[in-house]
């Protein structure tokens, strides 16, 4: 029997152990002794060699620093993923956030430093191996040395971030705990009520639906506060940094995604062409269900209930890890490594957060997953995507510290390649005519969720961004908007919306990123380039295809993402080309769906 339950003992024993409070303690000491050293900084300008010195022992201190900070952060998020009322998983996570936020404070003039030095000197610099672990980043970052602020408002902006910024997002998370819901004649949590929507009883997806829809109602002016207050504050961040060059919403979000707005512009031009394979999708799954009125409770049905079962969790772990195998057997080596050690979260729990994502320990550099299982086969392939994430940080785990941090276009994409290859191995594996349905209706929800649903979440963000910049977007407001975007993007393949996904959907409630969307689109139709491509060369009996995904997993967090394709694929992302070619892949899966006897 595979472990459901986080197992992070060996990190901490506990959220009040002596050994985690001693760290903190021995972290807040080394931070005061960090910041004394750096009132020398004045002293060593000038003098190239004297610099050099200084920045490397800062860098050594500041190191060990960074990790206590991450490693208790990271502990006290799971447990409060685990209960999102846990009181003390808040309070540590309070004091992680402040340490780090404290760390980034005194480090802001050698980071302004950094990003304002000529070239010809900040090269010379990162000729040193220590600090050139730092040179990507560094270089990505003097992209926007014109939006810095000076060294003290800098300091302000993250200080006042701790308890302002981050205290919306973290006040969303609060709400999913608090929510409690009746359905079918049980009390539970959002996380266990968005699992029903899976259901194949229609009539127990629409009642879940319902119940998760007025939850969110009841809750809907605190949701819109804190759209308000997030958007708001980037917006007015924004606006102070572009005294000399005004940037949008859309390309600082760029910026943090490592592409180029050409590349953005591509593909979502692209995929609005190509929606009507994610609206073809739906209808093809509205036929094989009987229904002529598909709604937003339908989207993640399973297929008709003679094809569907529950699939265990251990089993599910086998089905991955075998899918993994084939392509690279350390890959699902690892998927069960992962299980056996307890790095996996998937048992459910009163209070837990809903969604699913991989987080990573710094020291010792350890992925973790967190799930809520409950044995449909969305779960299952949700799990892949979730095992990838964790796979692309085992693979990167030797890296410095600053090269396993990779953008968001790149992380989705090791995610959905995962989910590609179990989908694949699990339809070749097929023994029926109804386990085919299954895999092929995971794929036509795949093309749904990414061409339609997707785009839309992208659509309403511009709109809110655009709507917060004249004043607050009420919650009246923001329901239009999403039936707006929702209109756009879906057409008639619904016949109603879902006015409340603002709010039901935590991704627009993230504090420390905007435009929390367009990543999944991008990594979709980018994995399945990659996919294909590794795929022909592995079938013309190529050697080295796992090495060369390897390779560019290792390579994510070290350059940007058209030179990533560029010297991985030989391709250009910022031409249409690339795009239509992971698009025509989706049109034959769809074909493939409509195909497929009834």
């Amino acid at each position: 029997m595979y472990q459901q339950q986080w197992n992070n003992d060996h990190i901490y024993p506990g959220l009040d152990s002596t050994e985690l409070e001693a760290d903190m303690r021995a972290a807040r000491h080394a931070l005061e002794e960090l910041a004394s050293y750096m009132a020398g900084l004045d002293g060593v300008r000038g003098d190239d060699a004297a610099l050099l010195d200084f920045l490397r022992e800062v860098r050594l201190r500041a190191r060990d620093i960074r990790h206590i900070g991450w490693n208790v952060a990271i502990l006290a998020a799971c447990r409060g993923s685990q209960d999102a009322r846990d009181p003390q998983a808040k309070q540590l996570a309070s004091r992680a956030r402040a340490l780090n936020a404290d760390l980034f404070k005194t480090l802001a003039p050698v980071e302004d430093l950094m990003l304002a030095l000529p070239e010809e000197e900040f090269a010379a610099l990162m000729r040193d191996p220590l600090l050139g672990e730092e040179a990507y980043r560094l270089r990505h970052e003097r992209r926007l040395q014109d939006q810095r602020l000076p060294v003290a408002a800098e300091q302000l902006v993250i200080g006042l971030g701790t308890d302002g910024l981050h205290a919306w997002g973290n006040l969303y998370n609060d709400l999913v705990g608090k929510i409690r819901l009746t359905i079918d004649g049980r009390e539970m949590g959002l996380a266990e009520a968005s699992n029903l929507l899976s259901s194949p009883v229609r009539a127990l997806r629409l009642e879940a639906f319902d119940a998760i829809s007025a939850g969110w109602e009841g809750e809907q002016e605190t949701v819109a506060a804190i759209l308000n207050a997030l958007n708001g504050w980037r917006l007015e961040l924004a606006r102070q940094r572009g005294k000399t060059r005004v940037l949008d919403a859309l390309d600082l979000s760029c910026h943090q995604s490592h592409i180029e707005r050409a590349t953005l512009d591509a593909l979502m031009s692209e995929t609005w062409r190509a929606r009507g394979l994610g609206q073809r999708a739906l209808e093809l799954m509205a036929e094989r269900l009987g229904l002529d009125d598909l709604g937003p409770e339908d989207l993640f049905a399973p297929p008709p209930a003679s094809s569907s079962r529950d699939i265990p969790f251990d089993e599910a772990i086998e089905l991955i890890a075998d899918a993994f195998s084939r392509f690279d057997p350390e890959m699902g080596a690892f998927a069960r490594m992962m299980a056996e050690k307890g790095w996996i979260d998937a048992a459910p729990t009163p209070n837990r957060r809903t969604g699913a994502y991989c987080t990573k320990f710094a020291e010792p550099v350890e992925p973790r997953v967190f799930v809520t299982y409950a044995g449909t086969m969305d779960n299952v392939i949700t799990l892949a995507h979730e095992l990838g994430h964790a796979w692309h940080n085992w693979v990167i785990r030797d890296l410095p510290m600053s090269q396993r941090s990779y953008p968001m276009t790149l992380a989705e994409t090791a995610s959905i390649f995962a989910e590609t290859l179990v989908r694949s191995a699990l339809f070749e594996q097929a023994q029926s005519p109804e386990e085919q349905l299954a895999i092929i209706w995971a794929e036509a929800d795949g093309a749904a969720t990414f061409l339609v649903n997707i785009p839309a979440r992208f659509d309403f963000e511009q709109a809110l961004v655009a709507e917060r910049a004249q004043g607050y977007v009420s919650a009246e407001r923001l329901k239009a908007l999403t039936d707006e975007a929702w209109g756009r993007w879906y057409e008639g393949s619904l016949t109603r919306y879902h006015p409340m996904f603002w709010a039901a959907k935590a991704h627009f409630s993230i504090a420390g990123l905007g435009f929390y969307n367009y990543p999944y689109l991008f990594g979709y139709l980018f994995s399945l380039g990659v996919y294909q491509q590794l795929m022909s060369r592995k079938a013309a009996g190529e050697e080295g295809v796992a090495e060369a995904y390897r390779a560019l997993l290792r390579d994510t967090g070290r350059m940007s993402a058209e030179d990533l394709v560029a010297k991985h694929l030989g391709q250009d992302i910022r031409e249409a080309a690339f795009w239509q070619g992971s698009l025509a892949q989706v049109a034959q899966a769809v074909e493939r769906f409509a195909q497929l006897p009834a």
